[in-house]
């Protein structure tokens, strides 16, 4: 008999001799555990539970090993439910949040992930591992603006990981804003410090120091991106020659763009201890420092270049870099404005420009103001819930309905009914007229997924009213449900996983079908808390709720 049931039996035996002491039973639950016997761990826990009060001190201990017992067990809705109960009872727990985040993503459940994911960090809003895992959630459902968001606050917490800032580069890449990433301190390349060099050999203050015999002709040849030339010409250069600032400057250069960071700071170093007036140098020890890290330690370099060299364009800008990724947003401003000043051509413009104006939205949300024809489709896919903007406008035509936007053919007749409906509607809301004149178009803007649902009808009528009658739709709007030719709202399925990725997309009212009611009282509380619902019965319900 092993060790492990030599110890289950003598638990066993204290849970005969006490059957009312929950805690005996939860020393057996974990040895059961621990030896693989999920079931027997998951009885004795349940037990427990019914016999312990709400002070009993490893209350919800044994509700966590409950829901890691059921889950091996096979059970995971009996784990997801003991873990959301836990997670009400215990809202503030960050470690609740985090055993939930990975069981629904081991479901595949990527939203109701997210959820929690967010939860855990406005528990521990320092932890910036935290907000790079949301991050890879939020690509993972297309949410761009909120990886951002989540990327940014975790460089603000730490601005030297080089992880973290090779993720935000990429992201800005994805997003289209070259500026953003161009403007993250970290690690440059061989292009950018040979072109830096280039640029160097034109100041004055260089071109004297490299002046003399042999340093001239290793300088021409850096110039001309003959690197193996200079560093061969360097290599044979004569003591005397050896002994001066320029040579320690070009050969601090020439391992820069060979990526020998630490030879290269020897050489810098040797440089400013030679010439300290030689401003370009001190910015290479800048560069050094923000390519190897250590951003911080890179500031007073700058500074000391723009103290030497005051119409150098480059050192604002790198110093600006520096404090946009150390978060001092304020101080990045005014060395792009100062770069800017003095190179009104160069990089500084565009990355103040990304700096300061609003981020660009992608997706449902145009902004806070209401809007004519523009709604957010709720929806449901294997993954979770979706939500796709629709855009409505009416063109002159013939009075028939033009539907676009990778459109199934569920979803094909859901438009074809909510235009029937709206045509029975015409008189009532006067635009007779214009639904005999005018076409409708109605367009899923996010045409990379498939629409194929009867539930996107009320969101398909009250865009196309809206595009009719010009009325404006309210902010932040997103709707489901299944209508008839009549007007009556039906009820869907899904509301679950379409609320909380209305939720997750920052939708502030979502109208619903009043059956839905129940599935309603259900949700988290963390989205009932942000998102209006309001229930409705009929189409005119829903006109009257959702129009301006």
């Amino acid at each position: 008999m092993s060790s492990s049931q030599f110890l289950i039996d003598d638990l066993k035996r204290e849970v005969v001799l006490r059957p009312g002491d929950p805690q005996a039973r939860y020393q057996l639950a974990e040895a059961l555990f621990g030896d693989g016997q999920f079931r027997a761990a998951c009885k004795q826990l349940e037990r427990a539970l019914q016999l312990a009060g709400e002070e009993w001190v490893d209350h919800e201990n044994a509700r966590r090993l409950l829901a890691r017992a059921s889950e091996r067990d096979g059970r995971e809705s009996d784990a997801l439910r003991t873990l959301e109960e836990t997670a009400r009872r215990r809202p503030d727990d960050p470690a609740v949040r985090d055993e939930l985040m990975e069981m629904y993503l081991a479901m595949g459940r990527v939203d109701d992930a997210l959820l929690h994911a967010e939860e855990a960090t406005r528990l521990e809003p320092r932890d910036p591992k935290r907000f790079t895992t949301v991050a890879d959630l939020c690509r993972m459902k297309l949410l761009f603006d909120r990886a951002r968001a989540a990327l940014e606050t975790a460089q603000r917490l730490a601005p030297e990981d080089p992880a973290i800032a090779a993720q935000l580069k990429e992201l800005y890449l994805e997003l289209g804003d070259e500026a953003a990433s161009e403007r993250v301190a970290g690690a440059r390349g061989r292009d950018y410090f040979l072109a830096q060099a280039r640029s160097a050999l034109a100041n004055p203050r260089v071109k004297r120091a490299v002046a003399p015999g042999e340093l001239s002709g290793a300088a021409a040849r850096l110039e001309a991106g003959d690197v193996a030339g200079a560093k061969r010409v360097l290599l044979g250069a004569p003591a005397d020659a050896r002994a001066q600032a320029g040579y320690q400057f070009l050969r601090g250069e020439v391992l820069l763009v060979e990526g020998e960071l630490d030879r290269a700071e020897r050489a810098f170093q040797s440089c400013v201890e030679r010439a300290p007036e030689l401003g370009i140098a001190w910015n290479r020890l800048g560069d050094i420092s923000q390519s190897r890290g250590r951003l911080r330690e890179a500031v007073p370099y700058y500074k000391k270049a723009i103290v030497l060299e005051p119409d150098d364009a480059n050192a604002y800008e790198d110093l600006g870099d520096l404090y946009a990724t150390l978060g001092d947003r304020g101080e990045a401003e005014k060395m792009y404005r100062e770069a800017g000043k003095r190179d009104p051509a160069g990089r500084a413009a565009d990355k103040l420009r990304s700096l300061t104006e609003p981020v660009r939205r992608i997706g449902l949300d145009g902004g806070d103001e209401p809007q004519v024809g523009r709604i957010g489709v709720l929806g449901w896919t294997p993954r979770g819930g979706a939500v796709s903007p629709l855009e409505a406008v009416a063109v002159v035509g013939k009075g028939e309905l033009i539907f676009s936007g990778n459109v199934g053919p569920t979803g094909r007749e859901a438009g074809t009914v909510a235009f029937s409906c709206l045509k029975a509607r015409a008189r009532e809301l006067a635009i007779e007229e214009l639904v005999a004149r005018y076409d409708l178009h109605l367009h899923f803007t996010d045409t990379e997924f498939g629409k194929d649902g009867p539930s996107s009808g009320l969101a398909l009528i009250l865009a196309g009213i809206s595009a009719y009658t010009q009325r404006k739709l309210a902010p932040h709007l997103a709707a489901t449900g299944e209508i008839t030719i009549m007007g009556e709202v039906k009820p869907v399925g899904g509301i679950h996983e379409k609320l909380v990725a209305a939720h997750l997309a920052g939708v502030r009212t979502v109208l619903m079908p009043v059956r839905n009611l129940r599935e309603a009282r259900e949700l988290p509380d963390e989205v009932r808390a942000q998102i209006r619902i309001i229930h409705v019965s009929s189409v005119a319900e829903a006109i009257e709720k959702a129009l301006v």
